[in-house]
């Protein structure tokens, strides 16, 4: 499920930047249709998050143990590349919900 989200009402798909601001508010309107929903992160991220992680460990192991002296840049920037890969999947990770008030 690697793909943006889509409006629950109307099913217009979101753009990338769409998407990161309809987590920030919650509670959205959409562009389309004019119909309120709601962003969610479902727990599917944890799988897209464990897979960047363990990746950035064995590099981080990898270059410790290929390193005479510990320096502290390189194995940084690897942790921070890969916290940025998981930062940019999250809206992939999101699904839009009908609010409470439209189920009733």
């Amino acid at each position: 499920m690697f793909r943006l989200p889509v409006c629950p009402h109307c099913g217009t798909i979101y753009r990338y930047k769409d998407t990161k601001k309809a987590i920030r508010d919650k509670d959205n309107i959409c562009y389309h249709c004019n119909k309120k929903f709601r962003a969610k992160i479902f727990p599917g991220i944890l799988i897209g998050a464990v897979i960047p992680l363990i990746l950035c460990i064995v590099i981080n192991i990898i270059l410790l143990s290929s390193m005479k002296e510990a320096q502290i840049i390189p194995l940084f920037a690897v942790t921070l590349v890969f916290l940025l890969i998981i930062y940019l999947i999250i809206p992939f990770f999101t699904k839009f919900r009908k609010t409470e008030d439209d189920k009733k």
